[in-house]
């Protein structure tokens, strides 16, 4: 019959962090007493418990609930930050002796063996598994005590005490104490799994000379971290456990290397501020919050004060002091909520590589079915652009049970009928669209989120999106998903400019007529100005529209920011233009050939254009 074998992990109060979602582990609130909210992690105030002195005990409330309240032939106790590694290749460490990771993610799970088959495995062989030893040396020391005594934090009379008791109550074991205390290997963390009878007898040891320990140290003027002491000195008391049953050499005992993640605050969905609040999704990088900031400008300039709005950045970089800026522009609206997660641990195992100028953030939009789950409705808008119009409007749009709503791509239907172009080949062949002259732009959506939660989910998304086999990448996979299912909208809602003068008269010239005339239509009164493309205003203000974007960035904190970025970027441009000795031989002869500024370099352009379209 199979031992059953729990892990207990600890979790901090007050704190959503991520988990490893396995039945051997049993994730644990310690300091529940101190916890507000709910949670559905197990409590350690249950039973008999000692959750009340969490702030002392630290993760040993964990382990004196389990002691107390479970029954189970093998107790292991881990860290939300911190497991062991179960796997039989020793992998790299960092000079803290700890194999290192951002996130939590299921490829580093796997590469960790975290599994139910190889845990059994690894642990059955064993009675005793702790944490792997770090030579103080390494962390400027000469043994266990004097690593204590330079902790700046830690009082090392509360060692001595340790010490004594153990002399005092456990005469047995003193010889091991001393030889720990005086030896150059710590054992880490409070990390171990045992078997039951060792365990019990551990806790019972353990427990035991914390509780005299308490009653010796006088903890009244300690600052937080010192008042951590009986967790500190549990530490101690685990390597000397391990360190008198390795005299003892009755047990079969190991060592297991610990892995410590970085990052482990969970993403959480996103809970409406109301039932009639309008959601709106935008995704950024720490460099675009200026972007980001004058889109959000110009769709503040146009909101009603009887709508909630709920504005949502995904990001993985965006710092705090950019947060604030950005969320500036609305203090003193109580009708609109801000709100930055970032998602950095979702997108970790993938690549998600975008073409061209196309940044990674584009996929972001993906997560709106698991971040949003509990909204009916949410629009999407990316960050290069600006907002005529009360955003509230596109929201209320009827999608019947359609997945999406977006505006046909008119330059992509542009290029299907471009004769030497291949656009309309991909689409049937890659693609396999049905019609693609429904194509839509994904610049601006309103997704369906149970229905698209029906159709297919963030995991599916992403595997697609990493494989890499479209050119214009989440939109064409968004595209290929919905196709028959779209709620097609005004070409206002998404008006992509005229980039660098060339998109009209190459590539929009070719659409249909119908879609032509929507097209120079909605040019006339915008709801949405899209700069989608290589050429943006904030680099050239004389690009289309690039008045619009200087008047809404003129009122953001950003706009002497986005000033020296322009005149930069004019500068550099110059520069690269003046002084071509670094480009290549191929580079030099076509530039002598088609000098800028030249008829034959425009007609050259106008050519690559119509054959490969305007880059989106």
């Amino acid at each position: 019959m199979q031992k059953k074998i729990k892990i207990f992990v600890t979790h901090t109060p007050n704190k959503v962090s991520e988990k490893i979602d396995l039945p051997i582990f049993e994730h644990v609130l310690a300091g529940a007493d101190f916890h507000k909210g709910k949670t559905d992690l197990v409590k350690d105030n249950t039973g008999d418990n000692i959750s009340a002195k969490n702030k002392s005990y630290c993760e040993l409330t964990t382990q004196y609930w389990a002691w107390k309240n479970t029954d189970y032939d093998y107790y292991g106790f881990c860290h939300y930050r911190r497991y062991f590694a179960f796997c039989e290749k020793k992998l790299e460490e960092s000079e803290w002796g700890t194999i290192e990771y951002p996130y939590i993610t299921e490829k580093v799970v796997k590469e960790l063996c975290i599994n139910e088959k190889d845990i059994y495995a690894r642990v059955s062989d064993y009675d005793f598994l702790i944490a792997e030893g770090i030579d103080v040396k390494k962390l400027k020391a000469k043994n266990i005590r004097e690593h204590y005594d330079n902790a700046p934090e830690l009082n090392v009379e509360d060692f001595d005490i340790m010490m004594r008791v153990i002399k005092q109550k456990y005469p047995d074991i003193y010889p091991s104490a001393v030889k720990y205390a005086e030896g150059k290997i710590s054992y880490p963390c409070n990390m171990f799994i045992m078997r039951k009878q060792i365990f019990q007898k551990y806790s019972e040891f353990l427990f035991d000379v914390l509780a005299e320990c308490e009653k010796e140290i006088d903890t009244t003027l300690y600052c937080v971290q010192s008042y951590r002491t009986i967790g500190h000195l549990a530490e101690r008391l685990l390597g000397i456990y391990y360190i008198y049953l390795q005299e003892q050499g009755k047990n079969k005992l190991g060592e297991l290397q610990i892995v410590l993640f970085k990052n482990t605050e969970a993403v959480q969905p996103v809970i409406p501020s109301s039932k009639k609040a309008v959601p709106v999704v935008l995704a950024a990088n720490d460099y675009y919050a200026p972007i980001l900031c004058t889109c959000l400008e110009s769709m503040k300039e146009h909101m009603t004060r009887e709508t909630q709005y709920d504005i949502v950045v995904f990001h993985t970089n965006i710092s705090k002091h950019n947060q604030d800026k950005v969320g500036s522009i609305f203090d003193g609206m109580l009708n609109v909520r801000l709100q930055f997660v970032n998602i950095s641990s979702i997108v970790a195992d993938y690549k998600l590589d975008a073409r061209e100028h196309i940044t990674t953030e584009t996929f972001y939009r993906f997560l709106i079915l698991d971040i949003m789950k509990d909204y009916d409705k949410v629009i999407y808008i990316d960050c290069d652009l600006v907002v005529n119009e009360d955003i509230a409007k596109l929201y209320q749009i009827d999608m019947g049970n359609n997945l999406i709503a977006g505006t046909l791509d008119a330059d992509f239907i542009g290029q299907l009928n471009i004769p030497w172009a291949t656009t309309l080949d991909y689409s049937k062949e890659t693609l396999k669209l049905k019609d693609p002259y429904k194509y839509f732009q994904a610049g601006v959506l309103v997704f369906n989120v149970p229905e698209m939660r029906k159709r297919t989910s963030v995991k599916e998304l992403l595997e697609i999106a990493d494989q890499d086999l479209y050119r214009y990448s989440d939109q064409d996979i968004l595209n290929v998903l919905c196709q028959g299912r779209v709620t097609y909208l005004d070409l206002r809602w998404n008006h992509i400019f005229d980039c660098y003068g060339e998109r009209v008269k190459n590539v929009i010239v070719w659409d249909p007529v119908n879609l032509y005339e929507q097209y120079m239509e909605a040019k006339r009164n915008p709801y949405i100005i899209h700069y989608a493309g290589f050429c943006k205003p904030w680099d050239e203000p004389s690009e289309e529209f690039g008045e619009v974007f200087w008047d809404y960035a003129k009122r953001t904190p950003y706009y002497e920011i986005l000033l020296y970025r322009m005149s930069k970027h004019i500068a550099d441009d110059t520069v690269y233009y003046n002084n071509k000795k670094h480009l290549s031989l191929k580079s030099r002869v076509l530039y002598f050939f088609l000098p800028d500024g030249s008829k034959r370099r425009d007609k050259a352009r106008a050519l690559y254009y119509k054959v490969f379209g305007v880059p989106k």
